[in-house]
């Protein structure tokens, strides 16, 4: 039994609808991720807070935003697979339910717009994560399809 292929227009269409979420993912949700981190590094000076104000919550962000930074870097420098947004899901998971675990909503510094700021970003984080993991298997599932349709393996040949 043959395989169908596509005509030319089919193989375009395809091409820039695989085009498309590798952008979405590659370039706008890293972006978007990269703008977080730098907001979290920099929390306590953009609200006028300076860094002496709730220093347990902003060593919290500031960790965060690292580990975000350097994420966002490796998925600028080459392709990130879905560890990197796996990474940045447990961040955001973890910068909102940071206050209660760690407490720092009973601190004498720490107050309301600081809890606000962690629970807010950290949910940013986790969309982000998720909308790019949903991108990346469409991705995937695209690039499947494609290679079925065309006649190619879609799995690995075992090497000798």
């Amino acid at each position: 039994m043959s395989v169908p292929t596509l005509s030319s227009y089919e193989q375009r269409a395809r091409h820039d609808r695989l085009a498309l979420l590798h952008g979405w993912r590659e370039q706008i949700m890293t972006w978007l991720m990269m703008v977080t981190a730098i907001v979290l590094c920099f929390a306590p000076w953009i609200w006028g807070e300076g860094p002496d104000a709730a220093k347990d919550a902003h060593r919290n962000e500031l960790a965060v935003g690292i580990v975000v930074l350097l994420v966002v870097l490796a998925r600028f420098s080459r392709h990130a697979g879905p560890w990197s947004d796996w990474t940045v899901l447990a961040a955001g998971g973890w910068l909102v339910a940071s206050p209660w675990i760690l407490g720092l909503q009973k601190a004498e510094t720490f107050d309301n717009a600081q809890q606000i700021i962690n629970v807010a970003a950290g949910t940013v984080l986790i969309v982000l994560a998720v909308v790019s993991l949903t991108l990346g298997a469409a991705l995937r599932k695209e690039e499947r399809a494609g290679d079925t349709a065309r006649g190619h393996r879609t799995t690995p040949t075992p090497s000798r």
